[in-house]
């Protein structure tokens, strides 16, 4: 049940584009709003794409004054991520 909730997690360019940023290291949704595959969605759509990835357990959060700062919580994504790209 948990590995079919992190797949549908995964099932939306956003959210993947959001995972692979986050495989380079901590970054602000600040920045993240910055990607191109996220420039042409609204701040509360990206909020809702990280919202899926923190609830099915891939990413984690931290507030640091006014910004949310986030994180890879399940590394294995971005393996996941690789392993399908090589077809």
């Amino acid at each position: 049940m948990e590995r079919a909730r992190v797949f549908k997690a995964l099932g939306h360019p956003a959210r993947l584009a959001i995972a692979d940023e986050l495989a380079g290291g901590e970054r602000c949704v600040c920045e993240l709003l910055e990607l191109p595959a996220l420039s042409k969605l609204s701040g509360p759509t990206v909020s809702q794409h990280l919202l899926v990835l923190k609830t099915s357990g891939i990413i984690a959060d931290e507030k640091r004054g006014k910004n949310i700062y986030y994180r890879l919580q399940m590394p294995c994504v971005s393996r996941i991520s690789l392993c399908v790209g090589e077809r």
